[in-house]
């Protein structure tokens, strides 16, 4: 650096500092791999404002020559900053304008069209006269006589710069997210463009010196601050999709599961919640670990006053391609639900309790005076004896509905042609004179809610029990397609009559058959497994039986303990 004055060698010192310090955030921020919208975007910014702080030291320390080229290169430099400004502040804030096909044929054409310009400039003079040297304060290049097209150029910059200004600040004043680190960064970038006008109409101490790098300086320093503050930590978009437009408790999650944002309804339901911004989910409720294993609600119970209020909680991530950013929590308030349940269920226990108990002394005294009875009163008391059984067989039906409607698991694989194989050589064993089939492929495995077995249980005896050939045919066929298992349960009996199918339809029709409430629980489970029941005549002429399951690749896909019966 010999024969630099002393300001020269003060404005190198600083634009290098400036130029490394943005060169070492655009390498943190790509090692760091942060997955957020806009990253990339803002990592070019950075690398170009390097660049810019870069050429502003290599115009103080080069041959003349290269100064001249680099003073050229000013201007597509700032053009080429409020593109890319622009495209951040539009990815960043949830908006479109980047995807657009114009957009980008905008901006290639514009970049093209100022290459083509300053190549001719020479000839047409559009953007200035001419490059000459000024000797003001120190020997440099300044642009003379700047045209027409160079303030059609700046001024586009300008109307770009704007316009990702006005996403950023409009996101900000719309959100209740901590948009501060998102303003430092407006704010930083405002910086070059606005010493740019110093340069711009050299109202400077150093005429014609470009002053840009000043203001990159003090973006560097805004956008260091910004990303302590976690700028890129999650984006505001989630805010804005996510928490304001819902009616739901909704709370969201960082991808370090810290509490970044909540809205009223969630602050109601979890009252925490307003002393925990920023702490881990797990400080607002106890026993976090299920509800990230897990894609289905879970409930859980949060102490208010003598009584608990009980939630239902569901998590949903937040991507973004195949970036994770955190997660949407949804609350909803389950307390009177819950407490129906459990009534419903203390109701149901005592009812099957006394109803086991009445009914197996009934049996007992029918046994009883069995041995005594002539055969007109052995009629009488088989049946006595036969609608007992019924009465516990139903009893039992019952309790499986309930089950599966509101003490069931969530579905998780199960063995469907270890299942199938299981209920036929169950019925085949029990009903030596019916032919009972089971035409399933080896492997085949779906994912099932409680329920499964029962319902083909009480579909085969059914279709045993009520079909009047001393010789009845059941058939299960199990078939794959795609994601899903299909499985039909076909008869050659008289069909499934029109009451039993009613029950299904309306819920007030009286269950006066156990066939009735095993259909029930059929119906049940298939809409457990979310799918539709469905009635066809079979190929024997009796009825079949259909529904689908989600196919599932194995037992151990979710649950390596998981049994492949239920």
């Amino acid at each position: 650096m010999v024969g630099l004055t002393p300001v020269e060698i003060a404005l190198v010192a600083f634009f290098s500092l400036s130029g490394l310090a943005l060169a070492g955030l655009a390498l943190y921020l790509r090692a760091s791999q942060l997955p957020n919208r806009g990253i990339r975007s803002f990592i070019s910014l950075l690398v170009l404002m390097a660049v810019w702080s870069f050429s502003a030291v290599a115009k103080l320390t080069m041959p003349p020559v290269v100064e001249r080229f680099l003073v050229t290169l000013e201007l597509p430099m700032g053009v080429a900053f409020a593109f890319l400004f622009l495209v951040f502040a539009s990815q960043y804030t949830g908006r479109h304008w980047h995807r657009q096909r114009p957009f980008t044929a905008y901006i290639v054409v514009s970049m093209l069209a100022l290459a083509v310009g300053l190549l001719t400039n020479p000839i047409h003079g559009l953007f200035w006269d001419r490059i000459a040297l000024s000797t003001a304060v120190f020997p440099h290049y300044v642009h003379e006589g700047v045209g027409p097209l160079y303030f059609l150029y700046v001024g586009l910059a300008y109307c770009h710069f704007a316009a990702g200004v006005y996403a950023l600040v409009n996101l900000h004043l719309r959100s209740r997210y901590n948009t501060t680190p998102m303003m430092l960064v407006t704010f930083g970038a405002s910086l070059p463009l606005l010493v740019n006008l110093v340069s711009v109409f050299d109202r400077a101490p150093i005429p014609g010196l470009d002053y840009t790098p000043v203001g990159l300086a003090i973006f560097g320093l805004a956008t260091t601050v910004s990303m302590q503050l976690d700028l890129f930590d999650i984006i505001p978009v989630a805010r804005d999709t996510a928490v304001e437009q819902s009616s739901e408790g909704m709370i969201i999650l960082d991808s370090k599961r810290r509490v970044r944002d909540y809205n009223p309804t969630a602050a109601s339901l979890l009252p925490a919640l307003s002393t925990h911004r920023g702490d881990q989910i797990d400080t607002v409720v106890d026993d976090t670990t299920d509800l990230f294993d897990t894609t289905t609600p879970t409930r859980i119970a949060v102490a208010d006053g003598e009584e608990a209020t009980y939630l239902s909680v569901q998590l949903s991530p937040i991507t973004d391609g195949p970036h994770h950013l955190g997660w949407t929590v949804v609350l909803s308030d389950v307390t009177e639900q819950q407490r129906r349940e459990r009534h419903l269920q203390l109701v149901s226990r005592v009812l099957r309790h006394n109803m086991a108990n009445r009914i197996n002394i009934i049996m007992g005294h029918v046994e009883l005076l069995g041995d005594a009875a002539d055969e007109t009163e052995r009629t009488h008391l088989d049946a006595i004896d036969a609608s007992a059984t019924d009465i516990i067989e139903t009893s039992g039906k019952l309790r499986t509905i309930q089950e599966i409607v509101t003490g069931g698991r969530p579905a998780r694989p199960t063995d469907v042609t270890r299942t199938v194989e299981a209920v036929g050589t169950r019925y085949a064993d029990r009903y030596p004179d019916a032919a009972v089939t089971a035409d399933c492929p080896d492997g085949v495995f779906a994912r099932c809610p409680t329920g499964f077995q029962a319902a083909l249980d009480n579909l085969v005896e059914n279709a045993i029990q009520h079909n009047p050939d001393s010789a009845p045919s059941v058939t299960v066929t199990v078939t794959e397609d795609g994601p899903l298992v299909h499985v039909a349960v076909a008869d050659d009996g008289p069909g499934i009559p029109e009451t039993e199918r009613r029950i299904l339809e309306d819920g007030e029709t009286p269950l006066q058959h156990s066939a009735g409430v095993g259909l029930w629980l059929v119906y049940c489970f298939v809409e457990q497994a979310g799918h539709e029941l469905t009635f066809e005549p079979s190929a024997a002429g009796g009825s079949e039986v259909r529904f689908a399951l989600d196919r599932a690749s194995s037992t151990f896909e979710t649950d390596p303990n998981a049994s492949g019966r239920y």
